[in-house]
C-alpha cells in the first residue's frame, strides 16, 4: 500500500471516529462575581461583591472530572455600596489590597455529583494566605450569546469560608467568622 493511500485511510478513519476534546473558556469579567455575606452583631447579614474576574475554565463534557478552573478577582472592585466601609475593607486592617490586589482560585479536584453538579476542590488565596476550599458548583447551561456572537457557559458556585483562616478575623465575635460566598461565572 502506498504512503499516500495509508495516509488517506488514516485521515478517513480519524474523521469517522472523532475524539472529543475539552473546551477552554475565558471568564467574562462583566458578568462574573463573588458575593459575600457575613453576620453583623447577630442582627443582620450584610452583603458585598467583588467583580473583575479573570481566568479560564477547561470543560470536559465527556469526563467532567478532567475539567479545571483557574480564576482571579480584582480586590479593588470590592463594594458594599458604602464607600467609607469599602475603603476600610480595602485598607491594611482587612484585605490590604495594596499588598494583596488579587484573590485567586486554582482547582485541584473536580468530583461530579450529578448531571449538572460537582464539588470542585481548589486552592483559594486571599490576603496572601492559601487554604483548600470546596465549592458546590452547578452548571447552569451552555448557550449562544447573540450580543457577543459567542457560545458561552455559566456556573453558580457556593461555599462557606472562615475569615480567621485568611487572617481577616478583625472584630470577632461582633462580626461573625463564617462568610457565605456565592460565585456567578459566565465564560466564553
Amino acid at each position: 500500500m502506498s504512503a499516500r493511500l495509508s495516509s488517506l485511510i488514516f485521515l478517513l478513519a480519524a474523521t469517522a471516529w472523532p475524539v472529543a476534546a475539552a473546551e477552554t473558556y475565558t471568564i467574562e469579567p462583566k458578568h462574573s462575581s463573588a458575593q459575600f455575606t457575613y453576620e453583623h452583631f447577630g442582627l443582620s447579614h450584610p452583603t458585598g461583591k467583588v467583580m473583575g474576574a479573570a481566568g479560564t475554565i477547561v470543560l470536559d463534557s465527556d469526563d467532567p472530572a478532567r475539567s479545571s478552573v483557574t480564576a482571579s478577582l480584582d480586590m479593588a472592585t470590592l463594594t458594599t455600596a458604602l464607600p467609607e466601609f469599602d475603603d476600610l475593607l480595602k485598607g491594611e486592617k482587612y484585605f490590604d489590597i495594596a499588598r494583596f490586589p488579587k484573590a485567586t482560585f486554582v482547582s485541584t479536584l473536580v468530583e461530579p455529583t450529578g448531571d449538572k453538579t460537582a464539588k470542585v476542590t481548589g486552592d483559594l488565596t486571599v490576603h496572601g494566605i492559601t487554604q483548600s476550599v470546596v465549592l458546590d458548583v452547578t452548571f447552569n447551561r451552555k448557550a449562544f450569546n447573540p450580543a457577543l456572537f459567542k457560545t458561552g457557559v455559566g456556573f453558580t458556585a457556593t461555599t462557606q469560608l472562615s475569615r480567621k483562616a485568611f487572617g481577616l478575623g478583625n472584630l470577632a465575635p461582633v462580626v461573625g467568622d463564617d462568610i457565605g460566598l456565592v460565585i456567578e461565572v459566565e465564560a466564553y
